[in-house]
């Protein structure tokens, strides 16, 4: 499935990079979703590729969810293993001010970097 949304979900699957066993290691994630390039592999802050969930692709399925975890939309055979519990849904506008914020402390930063 490679369709844009046609509107943003209200939940959104959410990686926890430091509990990501690694995206060459692991990857069920990417596995349970249906959506193309959705989780995709990034470097963390230790140079480890680590699996991110795109919020401009991520649907809300929650297919890819830990196990067991209680933020998942419907209970499954398939996804995160409980021992990594790195994928949680959370509310699609709270994720979005959240990088929001990021990105405009990452950009004052910048400017402030910039010789006069």
């Amino acid at each position: 499935m490679n369709k844009p949304r046609k509107r943003p979900p209200k939940r959104i699957a959410v990686i926890d990079p430091e509990r990501c066993f690694g995206a060459f290691a692991c990857s069920i994630c990417q596995a349970a979703c249906p959506v193309e390039d959705c989780i995709v592999e990034e470097p963390d802050v230790y140079g480890r590729m680590v699996c991110a969930v795109r919020i401009d692709k991520c649907i809300g399925c929650g297919l890819c969810v830990t196990l067991g975890n209680p933020t998942a939309p419907q209970p499954r055979d398939f996804g995160c293993p409980p021992d990594y519990d790195a994928i949680d849904m959370q509310d699609y506008t709270d994720v979005v001010e959240v990088l929001e914020a990021e990105l405009g402390d990452a950009a004052q930063t910048a400017a402030a970097e910039q010789p006069a």
